[in-house]
């Protein structure tokens, strides 16, 4: 059984969504969220979750990587997205298991639900050129430490507060965690990685862990000769 939890600001699209996939067999709506706080405590109740672009002032892809790291298992389809083959390739990497665009209709979606709970993705021609340019691209990368070197610059911007934010989100933290642990706003951390992930111009929270980490590595035998 499908069990959907439908997460989006608005009621009226959650309770059209609620509606429409009611009719469906196989597919059960367990609940709706309209907040991180009210999603955080449905995650354990579905296996599927329909995500919007943003909910409150928290982005699809900081929460696609709470939940990839809180409830891995959970499969995440982002909805409402336009047709960019780019924006697409971003919310794959970072964690979403397929996408609904703008213009689908229900049939598409609860095909695309069918798809992401067999562990399959149905994804158009576009999108698959560009995943696989993506890869490509990723491939051919330079080694680590030129890529690193290239955005040394970057850390240097980070305040003191943004930096310890960034040690515990590469030690595994959450947005909560990090919270209770530097005595501050869950809201606040929020900001604090937001403007991480902008400074260091990555798209997601693992990915400006492993930048982090690299960095460390190249660091310390500059830091050995110093001394």
């Amino acid at each position: 059984m499908i069990r959907i939890l439908l997460a989006h600001p608005s009621r009226l699209v959650c309770d059209s969504l609620r509606s429409a996939l009611d009719h469906e067999d196989g597919v059960y709506v367990v609940g709706y969220a309209t907040t991180t706080e009210e999603l955080h405590f449905l995650l354990p109740h579905g296996n599927i979750v329909l995500l919007g672009a943003e909910i409150e002032n928290t982005t699809a892809f900081e929460m696609l990587e709470e939940i990839r790291m809180t409830h891995p298992q959970i499969k995440v389809l982002v909805i409402g997205v336009d047709d960019r083959p780019e924006t697409i390739v971003r919310y794959v990497e970072a964690g979403a298991s397929g996408y609904i665009l703008q213009n689908e209709s229900v049939e598409e979606m609860v095909e695309k639900l069918h798809a992401a709970y067999e562990e399959k993705a149905l994804v158009s021609p576009s999108v698959a050129a560009a995943l696989m340019q993506r890869l490509t691209h990723l491939a051919h990368l330079e080694a680590p430490l030129a890529f690193v070197e290239a955005r040394d610059t970057l850390f240097n911007e980070l305040t003191l507060r943004e930096q310890e934010v960034l040690d515990l989100i590469t030690r595994g933290r959450t947005n909560l965690e990090i919270a209770d642990e530097l005595v501050i706003e869950c809201g606040t951390v929020k900001n604090h990685v937001h403007n991480i992930l902008k400074k260091l111009e990555v798209n997601n929270r693992h990915e400006a862990a492993t930048l982090y980490q690299l960095h460390g590595q190249t660091r310390k035998p500059m830091l050995a000769t110093a001394v």
